[in-house]
């Protein structure tokens, strides 16, 4: 097709450009639809009124250049070679960025549950080894590969029939051009504005549906464009500072109850239980403190384990479910979808609310009294492990501002005598059995008390294993079941050899998950279900006889139905071993708060709060469920002031 009318071309390129979008569209559901739950024609109908909305703004935005380039009333826009050159570089590599950025979403969203944004940017260059990742990536969501590469195909081979001839030199083009170009930029606003009404924002997606599936109506090439500087927040004012403590109070301070607790003594999974009495019944008695383990498993989901899942699938974790007969099981939570969330959330108490990640944020630099960092001054000998290559997503620079004393990533490993060139999985790091035997010999080198963490990996795309245990581990409905086992079985062996050191009965092992894995069935595809982790306490030490001598509540053999968010870890730690410190905690103590818990995140645009009232959900104009709004909005509110006005530190 051929025209020499400038504005119908421009026209007829948009119109490929939003056609292309809402393929890309189309696609992304379908790879996605045990996802999302629409509820009836309504919201359909408000669903497909967001696609065209947004889909119209993601035109005006991304090819705003090449509308300028083509509608300024100047010969050159003419001469062949600027017609080219606009052409690649300001409408196809924008339109497929769009294209590409929503076909490779289709696959990434089942992951996060959240769609792309700017901080994509960043978090490539961070986050491994993406060389030998991407081929895995092609092949094993080959439908997703071959989907972009089809529609960029028909990309190309449709936008080049579109021809723009020369126009008759020998007629006068002046007004026209002047015309052209007002009426041009009166469409572009109209696009821009994503129509007539009020100019659309990136986090109005809620408005035309449930928030949980906000993500139908958005698409990712406008989601990165409108949030590329998405590390900064706002200051909000929902109440007066004096209400917002009230209804939550980040300040973690000494409390008279938990210090009543402690004077009387008592043991177990109690206040001050974490504080020990060594050398009884010599004459060098002396007070010291439990050793702590917090293990975080890498994409670890309740509907994975017995324990937890109600038989809603067989279960993958025979280990871990026999560990919670003998330990205190929360209901737990993560506090995000990503790792580089979920370990700010876990040592510091600090959630993620906000469009980037913490340690990509503007806030990236604020002061943290973080868990290691207390422990670390109280005495403790404090470590981090983590068998990925050493930077990657910047873990290493993040532990040491949050104190821990060493880092034990991939390099380290590599140097111990026993390890191999082949211990290392080809893609991500060392592969977890052998990583979690190199920590225990390390913990056995550690000064008492020490306080260490270790994130493993091998639950992960592309979910490899040790070749030797390839066919031993039964296959799930998903390719990452099975490597749910083999971690859960290197568990096992980790624990074996604890025990056979003289640290491991005076050790308080937490086990908890950076964020939950893919759901599979729909009660793990909601609000409920997309941050549900384990969140267990074992500590082996006497257990039976605590139970026998104050009584079943000490018994390390319950479950407690009380919510356990990430960033409830380190207050309830602190409280448990007796530190007497101040510090700031976005979680609340589990023995401070024994019956309320509650879980915030954040993500395609909108806050969620899950506790025993229901479930709030917070977008920029729109309120929705059953849920605490009012704790909602305090959270927020303190929470971004905070970041703002670097307030995270021990006095503030």
């Amino acid at each position: 097709m051929s025209t020499s009318n400038i504005y119908v071309y421009l026209l007829l390129k948009a119109l490929l450009a939003f056609v292309i979008l809402l393929a890309s569209q189309a696609f992304f559901y379908l790879a996605n639809t045990r996802i999302f739950h629409v509820d009836g024609f309504s919201e359909w109908c408000g669903i497909l009124w967001g696609n065209m909305t947004f889909g119209i703004a993601t035109i005006g935005c991304v090819l705003l250049p090449y509308f300028v380039a083509n509608l300024l009333p100047f010969k050159f826009r003419w001469n062949k070679h600027y017609h080219t050159l606009t052409e690649i570089l300001l409408y196809y590599v924008p339109v497929l960025f769009i294209l590409v950025s929503n076909i490779c979403d289709a696959a990434y969203y089942q992951y996060t549950y959240r769609r792309l944004s700017g901080e994509i940017f960043r978090y490539l260059g961070i986050s491994g080894n993406m060389t030998s990742l991407w081929p895995h990536f092609l092949v094993d969501y080959w439908h997703a590969t071959v989907v972009g590469i089809a529609l960029i195909i028909f990309t190309i081979w449709m936008g080049n029939r579109f021809q723009l001839s020369a126009r008759n030199k020998y007629r006068k083009h002046g007004l026209n051009d002047v015309v052209g170009l007002i009426v041009g930029s009166a469409c572009v606003l109209f696009l821009l504005r994503g129509g007539f009404g009020k100019n659309i924002e990136w986090q109005d997606a809620a408005k035309y549906c449930q928030a949980k599936n906000s993500a139908l109506v958005t698409n990712s090439g406008y989601n990165v464009v409108r949030t590329f500087n998405g590390g900064t927040l706002e200051e909000v004012n929902y109440m007066d500072e004096a209400a917002a403590r009230k209804l939550f109070n980040p300040q973690f301070a000494p409390d008279e109850t938990i210090m009543q607790a402690m004077s009387e003594g008592r043991t177990g999974w109690a206040p001050g239980g974490g504080r020990l009495t060594l050398g009884a019944g010599t004459d060098s008695v002396r007070q010291s403190y439990s050793n702590v383990v917090i293990i975080v498993l890498e994409s670890f989901s309740q509907e994975y384990m017995g324990c937890y899942n109600k038989g809603i699938m067989k279960s993958f974790t025979p280990f871990l479910d026999s560990l919670a007969e003998h330990s205190v099981v929360y209901q737990g939570r993560a506090n995000g979808k990503k790792s580089i969330e979920g370990i700010p959330a876990i040592f510091a108490s600090l959630p993620t609310l906000m469009n980037f990640p913490i340690t990509m944020s503007d806030y990236s630099d604020d002061s943290l009294y973080a868990l290691p960092a207390v422990l670390r001054d109280h005495g403790f000998h404090t470590a981090f492990f983590h068998g990925s290559y050493n930077g990657v997503l910047s873990f290493d620079k993040l532990c040491e501002k949050m104190g821990f004393m060493q880092y034990y990533g991939q390099n380290e490993y590599m140097a111990d005598p026993m390890s191999r060139t082949s211990d290392y999985d080809g893609c991500w790091g060392i592969y977890d059995e052998l990583f979690l035997q190199y920590m225990v010999r390390r913990l056995g080198t550690f000064p008492e008390p020490f306080m260490s963490g270790v994130f493993t990996l091998s639950s992960h795309h592309p979910y490899t294993m040790q070749p030797e245990h390839e066919g031993d581990f039964e296959e799930g409905p998903h390719p990452l079941c099975r490597v749910v086992s083999y971690t859960d079985n290197a568990l096992r062996k980790f624990f074996d050899q604890a025990r056979k050191t003289d640290w491991y009965k005076n050790t308080t092992f937490i086990i908890t998950a950076d964020h939950s894995g893919q759901g599979l069935h729909r009660e793990y595809n909601d609000y409920n279900g997309w941050y549900t982790i384990p969140m267990l306490i074992y500590r082996p030490m006497n257990e039976e006889v605590l139970a026998q001598e104050n009584g079943a509540e000490q018994s390390f053999h319950k479950v407690y139905p009380r919510l356990m968010q990430q960033t409830d870890i380190m207050p309830t730690l602190l409280d448990y071993l007796g530190i007497e410190t101040r510090t700031t905690c976005f979680g609340t103590s589990a023995f401070r708060n024994p019956d309320n818990g509650w879980q915030i995140a954040f993500g395609n645009g909108y806050y969620q709060l899950e506790s025993p009232k229901g479930i709030a959900v917070l977008s920029q104009d729109k309120d929705e469920g059953n849920g605490n709004m009012e704790l909602l909005k305090a959270i927020i509110q303190q929470y971004n002031h905070r970041l703002i006005s670097n307030q995270l530190g021990r006095n503030n």
